[in-house]
């Protein structure tokens, strides 16, 4: 026990202590936070608890083995059975058993995918993958704590929001502090080094025993106690004039407690150490007392019993809203940020998903005006048009790569390359939200926002951001006729050119647009000069001396064409024997009058040089050069193939595309791969797509486990390019069978745009007469299209597949009663109730009348016309789902946990004016979701919010509906801004004259409180 002269304090000193007590003080407060935080907690998942990590372990010996007698007996007769266990396992299975062990404990966090070994698949996955997974905010479970802990730094980062210590392995703190509108970055050391070699902005959260992955990870006694005086001495430094608050953390003998003590024992510092216990008649390690024993005598160190971290975080953090002391800095604000050299590429590279990346540039010419107008301009909007190959691209990268060069306000940037195809922006202002959201706006929060709103949100996430957004290659996104972008891009262009944005987008096109806006400016790339060529061959080939006049007839035969010029140039320097002259004999005339240099180069190319090519021409994004040596593999070994590589990228035909800390990455030049791909037919390229085809399979393999609404959009986009080359090569079976394994995890996860595009292709490709009996999938991927085409508003696109649907109709076959479900549920979407309630019983009293075996069926789809028509105590006898309507607003037993049905039930019987029993099953809908994660819980939150608030605006009682109007505005975030504004017009109905507005965590807690009643 505690010695009798230590007093122990409880939660409400504590809570005193870090909120009216903090006001008098002008300290920073550091958490120190362990294992308890983040492990599951009241029946919801978390990463694995010490119990559940020594269980995993056991699991790698077999029952009944002699090594499995030998790991129970080293656990048993160990005071610490978790540091035995590793201890055991390491010695037996290495120190990669251990760091797989890490990664399925973390990937317990994770909201699964429907897999029935999720961890398992997890831990096999490599770095990449992993990084993937760390990054995407959205799947991730939070706890109580974690959660709260998060939005405090978030909103109070002067406080609370410069470090945070944690001995855990999991990204948790990371993910909440950025789900939360907070920036957080990672300082991971698994052996001696320093963790103030870098800074950045926002919070810096310091893992002492190492990170999931990347790095191997700290457990044995010997581990822990291993000398680290470079961390030590930093961890000194950092500690000695702050409030240290250890909350969840165990005591071990590691490096923290270490540190601790060096600080207490010293006279000289003036340090705050509050040391909270859970149990509320704590013990006190022979360790621990003699490690803080010097700070005890000088009523340095305080502690505290009966903290609960779940219980407690909330609530300080609740203090901290209600009554935030005057001087707490506002969120978002940045105290005292100092970027150094090391410093500096963090704020010119956004945390944490990844985007596209520009090309490399090894040679730049000219092009001075247009770089100084995108330096100088305060244009909102920059549009940089021209042929191929003039340089738009490398213009952009240039641009960027100078940030920090320029004296102006922008400090970061995103790079997406829409690849000149249609039915792919939307999908790249979708990541773009997310990413500088930081995953707290996910792809699935985005699913029902029109043109507009998605808009309003990506304007809303960068407003502050001070980036550079540039949209690479829109060209199929431009009405040719009006000189103007169309859809989403015109608007996005119209909206943000008159707002008051930090941050400027950038576009790349061929064709000329322009805008009467001053805030939007176009920059025409033409050729360039004939002194801006000679230059580029000084620099391309300085150690031969070329004749002007040669120079100059190519200026005038490629007309300035500033890829044409470089590609001569480099094979003057790369091909032996070849000079300038030679060339301009061979050269051959192309389309236009231009010369056809690619024709003319591909024939000196070596047949390996062009294999390499042609598979690289059918891979649909930048790869590794890991990747492409697969895709060779079977034709060429690894030495051509890095002969191969380099002479490629050296003759300019391969673009770099490179990111620190990184593989590079390698593409083809546009016009490379259209002349490949135009060069061959489909049958010459067949075989060249299957092996891609081959390669992708092999990755999608190692991660098919995973594949669900919740796997981040960079690890599931390999499925839609994998469908995306099946189509390309004639293979529409497996397109269709593609489609229909990934279509819940693309719609549901809020990618509507990508299947759709890749839909396109194949509904574009297909013989429509032949389809329905040739392709099993047929049926089922069509309605799916038409559904996500009215998601997406294409209204018109959904009514011309509708009407191709019926054609393949003749007679009212089964098929037929699934065309009536699809333009049921069309109409019903687009809020035309009668019409789908006349198309759902054209289909069901088809089926009922003709008695079909079949499993399409209408029924549903006329409930939700009808409930929403005004219909309600029809639509109820389905919703229902055979059980009693009195059953289901009690609960009774055997009436299963259905959101939907609870939810729908309820909505039913609220519009019959049966408030009570409404509420009733609202109640149990809204505790349901609590506990659920689909693409549709957010937005049915904030429905079942809506609809309780509305019943208690019509009692009467304002204050809990704008409890649930307030909560419903939280639920969303800033996913739908246009039905925030709506709620917000409920709020304005029900408050009181000038009363300020419920803050957030009253509204909270109001709503939780009901929902446990």
């Amino acid at each position: 026990m505690l010695n009798n002269e230590l007093q122990l304090f409880d939660k409400d000193a504590l809570l005193f202590r870090l909120h009216e007590a903090l006001s008098r003080s002008d300290k920073e407060v550091v958490f120190v936070v362990g294992a308890p935080l983040t492990a599951p907690h009241a029946g919801e998942i978390g990463v694995a608890d010490v119990k559940a990590v020594v269980e995993l372990i056991r699991s790698e010996f077999p029952e009944h083995s002699r090594h499995r007698e030998r790991f129970e007996t080293s656990v048993a007769e160990s005071l610490n059975p978790y540091q035995a266990a590793f201890d055991f396992l390491s010695g037996n299975a290495g120190q990669d058993a251990a760091n797989r062990i890490v990664k399925q404990a973390v990937a317990q966090a994770l909201v699964p995918s429907g897999s029935n070994d999720w961890c398992g698949a997890i831990g096999k996955l490599a770095d990449d993958n992993l990084k993937a997974l760390d990054n995407d905010s959205a799947i991730w479970q939070l706890s109580p704590g974690v959660s709260a802990l998060g939005m405090l730094i978030a909103k109070f980062p002067g406080r609370f929001g410069k470090i945070l210590v944690t001995s855990n392995f999991d990204p948790l703190v990371e993910v909440s502090v950025r789900r939360n509108g907070g920036s957080a970055w990672r300082t991971s050391l698994s052996v001696d080094g320093s963790i103030r070699q870098s800074e950045a902005e926002g919070c810096q959260v310091i893992h002492i025993h190492g990170y999931w992955y990347g790095s191997d990870t700290l457990h044995t006694t010997r581990q822990l106690l291993q000398n680290r005086p470079t961390l030590k001495n930093d961890l000194l430094t950092l500690l000695q004039d702050k409030i240290v608050v250890v909350i969840a953390y165990g005591g071990w003998p590691d490096i923290f407690t270490g540190a601790l003590g060096g600080i207490v024992s010293n006279d000289n510092l003036f340090p705050e150490i509050l040391w909270a216990f859970h149990s509320d008649q704590p013990t006190l390690g022979e360790h621990l007392r003699t490690t803080l024993q010097p700070g005890i005598i000088r009523n340095r160190v305080t502690f505290y019993k009966g903290i609960d971290c779940h219980e407690f975080f909330p609530e300080l953090l609740a203090l901290w809203e209600e009554n935030p002391p005057i001087d707490a800095p506002e969120a978002g604000e940045t105290v005292g940020l100092t970027v150094g050299p090391r410093g500096r590429a963090r704020l010119f590279r956004l945390a944490p998903l990844e985007c596209d990346r520009p090309p490399n540039i090894e040679v730049w010419v000219g092009r001075e005006n247009e770089l100084r107008a995108l330096e100088t301009s305060k244009a909102k909007v920059v549009i940089i048009c021209g042929m191929g190959g003039e340089g738009k691209s490398v213009l952009a990268s240039h641009y960027i790569g100078t940030l920090d060069e320029q004296e102006n306000a922008y400090r970061m940037w995103d790079w997406r390359d829409c690849k000149e195809q249609s039915d792919r922006i939307r999908t790249q202002i979708v990541e773009i939200i997310v990413r500088f959201s930081g995953g707290r706006v996910s792809a699935d929060d985005l699913t029902d926002a029109d043109d507009r709103e998605l808009v309003e949100v990506l304007i809303d996430q960068t407003r502050d951001a001070k980036a550079i957004l540039v949209f690479d290659n829109v060209d199929s996104y431009i009405d040719l006729e009006n000189r103007s972008f169309i859809g989403i891009l015109d608007t996005l262009v119209q909206r943000i050119s008159t707002s008051e944005s930090t941050s400027r987008i950038v576009l790349t096109c061929r064709p000329d647009v322009q805008y009467p806006s001053s805030s939007v400016i176009t920059l025409p790339m033409k050729g360039i000069s004939v002194e801006e060529a000679i230059e580029l061959f000084a620099k391309r080939v300085p150690t031969v001396t070329i004749p002007e006049e040669d120079i100059r007839e190519a200026h005038t035969r490629t007309k300035g064409h500033a890829f044409w010029l470089d590609l001569l140039a480099v094979q003057v320097t790369k091909v032996p024997g070849t000079t300038l002259r030679k060339l301009l004999n061979d050269m051959r005339r192309g389309r236009d009058d231009g010369p056809d240099i690619l024709s003319s180069l591909w024939d000196k190319l070596a047949p390996r040089e062009q294999t390499l090519l042609r598979c690289m021409a059918e891979a649909v994004r930048p790869e590794t050069a890991n990747m492409i040596e697969g895709f060779v593999a079977s034709q060429l070994n690894y030495q051509k193939f890095s002969k191969a590589l380099r002479s490629l990228i050296a003759l300019n035909l391969i673009v770099v595309k490179p990111e620190a800390d990184a593989p590079d990455l390698y593409d083809l030049h546009p016009l490379v791969r259209q002349f490949v791909r135009t060069k061959f037919e489909r049958a010459e390229r067949s075989g060249f797509i299957r092996v891609v085809i081959n390669q992708y399979d092999l990755i999608i393999g190692k991660i098919e486990a995973l594949l669900g609404i919740n796997m981040p959009y960079a690890m599931l986009e390999r499925w839609s390019q994998k469908a995306e080359l099946q189509v390309a090569a004639g293979l529409f079976e497996e397109a269709f069978e593609t489609l229909t394994k990934i279509e819940d995890a693309f719609i549901g996860g809020g990618h509507v745009q990508e299947f759709v595009r890749v839909g396109r292709l194949l509904f574009e490709a297909i013989d429509w007469e032949t389809a329905p009996t040739k392709h099993s999938q047929f049926d089922r991927i069509i309605g799916t299209m038409i559904e996500a085409l009215d998601q997406l508003g294409d209204t018109e696109s959904a009514d011309g597949m509708l009407t191709r649907y019926e054609g393949t109709i003749p007679q009212k076959t089964a098929r037929y009663i699934n065309f009536c479900d699809v333009r049921a549920y069309s109409y019903w979407m687009r809020g035309h109730f009668e019409q789908a309630i006349e198309w759902g019983q054209k289909g069901v009293t088809l089926k009922s009348e003709t008695n079909v075996d079949t499993q399409f069926d209408c029924k549903y789809n006329l409930a939700l016309a009808q409930r929403d028509a005004g219909h309600p105590t029809l639509a109820i006898e389905c919703f229902r789902n055979n059980f009693d309507v009195a059953d289901i607003i009690t609960s009774a037993a055997g009436v299963p946990a259905n959101a939907p049905m609870y939810g729908n039930v309820g909505r039913c019987l609220h519009l019959m004016k049966r408030f009570d029993d409404a509420l009733a099953c609202y109640r149990k809908s809204l505790k349901i979701l609590e506990a659920e994660s689909s693409s549709s819980t957010k937005s049915n939150r904030a429905y079942g919010r809506l609809w309780v608030g509305q019943i208690f605006a019509d009692r009467g009682d304002t204050e809990t509906a704008e409890a649930f109007f307030m909560d419903a505005i939280r639920t969303l975030g800033s996913s739908a801004p246009l039905r925030v504004r709506e709620l917000y017009v409920e709020v304005e109905k029900v408050r009181a004259g000038d009363a300020l507005i419920m803050s957030e965590a009253k509204a909270t807690r109001i709503v939780n409180n009901w929902m446990r009643e």
